[in-house]
């Protein structure tokens, strides 16, 4: 059952690494949210033990997701500390400040920076869940500025 957990994470964690991405640069909300941040600014989401990990460096306006190395230097590293947590958290049954609430995940760098993090992430879950899901796990939908469509096809086919 482990295994099958740990496939269904691999597969949303690519969907919501992409959509991310997307987000970030069709969403005018969610790109305020970096605009301001140097460029090289990396952010890794990781599991705990040999979980999916996730890396994402600022460029320009936009998050570039690139292949985690042992030795990159990251700014803010978010660690979730069981796979069962990165499973809801994916899932849509948890979200990321209830689970950091919980004392689910630890956070290394600017907890403020996080915050923004945290944002983006909300607005993509918007974008990519159906409301009953995302009604579950964000009190107060974020201003969405683009068309769900246009992020679904730049998160599918990485339309620009």
């Amino acid at each position: 059952m482990v295994w099958i957990k740990k496939i269904i994470i691999w597969f949303i964690a690519k969907i919501i690494g992409r959509g991310l991405q997307a987000t970030v640069r069709m969403d005018y909300n969610a790109r305020e949210e970096i605009i301001k941040w140097k460029d090289g600014y990396t952010i890794v989401i990781d599991t705990y033990k040999n979980g999916p990990k996730i890396c994402f460096v600022k460029q320009g306006n936009s998050l570039l997701k690139k292949k985690y190395q042992d030795d990159m230097k990251t700014d803010i590293r978010i660690i979730f500390k069981y796979t069962n947590i990165v499973y809801e958290i994916f899932t849509g049954q948890i979200g990321l400040d209830k689970a950091y609430a919980q004392n689910r995940m630890i956070v290394k760098g600017d907890i403020f920076q996080t915050l923004k993090i945290v944002r983006m992430f909300y607005i993509c879950e918007c974008y990519l869940f159906p409301k009953f899901i995302w009604k579950k796990i964000i009190i107060e939908k974020p201003k969405l500025t683009s068309n769900t469509f246009n992020i679904y096809m730049a998160t599918i086919f990485g339309l620009k």
